[in-house]
């Protein structure tokens, strides 16, 4: 039975964090405000983090690359092609990417995220990686993980200490200013709102079938060979390419729907001194201490963020707000009804959620160091799974429009994977088709489309290679959600375990970067594998 126990919860422990949920439509924004980090020593990645905008520099009218969203994996799908020799362009919808906002959180990078890593640098090789080594010098490895599980008395029932995981914790800003330190600052244009796209071969002035023209809605546009849209859950981009392509109004919402999970999150991130000068009671240096309220969904967690900070999280089920007559819940409850729930800093959150968690100090030791202002909240929610993230429509441009990141699957931040999946997308989509927008971008591209490939094909490939990763992923971040019950029965709670073992196994350990081939080696190494097949190839 402990063994059941044991398993399961460090299958849940070891593989969270989170990250926002930005869509419009569920919360409201972040103020544009940033982590402050008092280890000056380590902020060495360049004189544009600590700007508020880039330099005025005119803006492009044509570019071989747009991306549009210029979060984690934005920013790093342009690192990624830019290591190619690709010129890529970032357009933001912030006035500017630093202090954007990053909703409070701290992220986990597992082994899945550290191979996406070194493949975006092109390194090939995680010691050689620059972008990894700077990564981890601000993040903190995991070294141990406690589980509490307790009553919703707060009394503790079972505590269990895990070793290392090999995992590595830091705060979503600084990897963010890690990633944005590795992209020169006049490809990143800021305030710029995506409004549409079309084909550029429906231009009445300049027709080319092979490139697509973006419309932003100050009136400025950009002609591209590729869009990129990753601009996150509340993706625009998304959102037009369904309703532009789809048969009803209907179909179109159906696609990019917000589904709400039943769970509320609050979370901040703070200097672990403001908590406990000696974080006794909070975590130990790289810890990560969990807490199981007993209640369906309600848990407590705090981490090592890195830079002497820490990352906390609370979470409780709407339903326990609006089903139960408690008075501790009336504010709350008022709010979720009202719509002034979401966001940084609704007035009385603080005081509220001392009175919901009063009996556990560990949650009362984190709300009562961090400022009302720096508390975010949240609905918890993803998007219906997406097979198709391409517009292949002929107006669409062959193929010429495509998603990544959480544009393409947003996911409940349960298993810490919502980054990962980002940072795979960004170092296979940049692989496959950077090669081939070099072809074009020389006036070679017909040699692509000659040896059976092509950036449209290229495109597709990436669609077809991480889609269904994806939503398997997405999937099983939805059904694992934090502090779900477990099975009562034995045998369903082997099941589950073995059934949650073999998803992070897949997840973590499943993944290999795609390599930067163009077509001809591409087709000399499928007749290889054939040959090998059958015997008939000795490398």
């Amino acid at each position: 039975m402990r063994m059941i126990v044991f398993i399961g919860l460090i299958l849940m422990v070891s593989t969270w964090a989170t990250e926002a949920f930005s869509s419009s439509d569920t919360t409201q924004p972040p103020p544009t405000t940033t982590t402050t980090n008092n280890n000056n020593s380590k902020n060495n990645l360049g004189n544009f983090r600590d700007e508020q905008a880039p330099p005025s520099l005119p803006f492009p009218t044509r570019v071989p690359v747009a991306i549009v969203g210029g979060g984690l994996g934005g920013l790093a799908v342009c690192v990624a092609l830019r290591s190619q020799g690709v010129d890529a362009h970032i357009f933001e919808s912030s006035p500017a990417l630093v202090g954007r906002g990053s909703t409070g959180t701290g992220i986990m990078i597992s082994t899945n995220g550290w191979k996406a890593l070194e493949s975006i640098e092109g390194s090939g090789n995680t010691k050689d990686s620059r972008l990894v080594e700077e990564m981890r010098s601000f993040g903190s490895i995991i070294t141990n993980q406690t589980i509490n599980k307790s009553d919703p008395s707060g009394v503790i029932e079972k505590s269990i200490s895990i070793g290392a995981s090999g995992q590595y914790n830091v705060g979503w800003t600084r990897a963010h200013e890690v990633l944005l330190g590795n992209v020169p600052p006049e490809v990143i244009h800021c305030g710029c709102h995506f409004e549409s796209y079309q084909s550029a071969g429906d231009s009445d002035t300049n027709p080319n079938q092979n490139a697509v023209d973006i419309h932003f809605q100050d009136g400025r546009t950009v002609r591209s060979s590729l869009l990129i849209g990753a601009d996150g859950a509340g993706s625009a981009i998304r959102r037009f390419m369904a309703n532009k392509n789809a048969k009803t109004k209907e179909a179109a919402a159906s696609s990019y729907e917000t589904k709400y999970s039943g769970q509320l999150l609050w979370n901040a991130i703070l200097p672990s001194r403001d908590i406990n000068p000696t974080g006794k009671g909070v975590h130990g240096p790289g810890e990560v201490k969990y807490t199981l309220c007993g209640n369906d969904g309600q848990v407590i967690l705090a981490f090592d963020a890195g830079e002497n900070q820490t990352s906390w999280y609370l979470t409780l089920m709407e339903d326990a707000i609006h089903n139960t007559d408690s008075s501790q819940f009336t504010q709350l409850r008022t709010a979720l009804q009202d719509g002034t729930f979401g966001g940084f800093g609704r007035t009385g959150i603080r005081a509220q959620l001392e009175q919901i968690f009063a009996p556990w100090p560990i949650a009362l030791q984190c709300l009562q160091a961090t400022p009302e202002d720096q508390i975010f909240e949240r609905r918890l929610a993803d998007r219906p799974a997406l097979m198709q993230w391409a517009d292949t429509s002929r107006s669409g441009g062959y193929s010429r429009v495509v998603l990544m990141g959480d544009a393409a699957h947003p996911m409940i931040p349960s298993q810490g994977q919502g980054t990962m999946m980002s940072w795979e997308d960004a170092a296979d989509l940049a692989a496959g088709v950077g090669p081939y927008v070099l072809l074009e971008e020389e006036g070679r591209g017909d040699v692509g489309e000659r040896k059976g490939g092509g950036l449209a094909t290229a495109v597709s490939d990436y669609v077809a290679r991480r889609a269904k990763r994806c939503a398997r992923v997405q999937r099983w971040s939805a059904k694992a959600y934090m502090g779900n019950k477990l099975p009562t029965s034995r045998p369903k709670k082997i099941l589950r375990m073995l059934w949650l073992k073999r998803n992070m196994d897949d997840v973590k350990d499943g993944y290999e970067p795609k390599k930067i081939m163009p077509g001809s080696e591409k087709r000399i190494t499928k007749r290889s594998r054939l040959l090998k097949l059958f015997g008939l190839f000795r490398k």
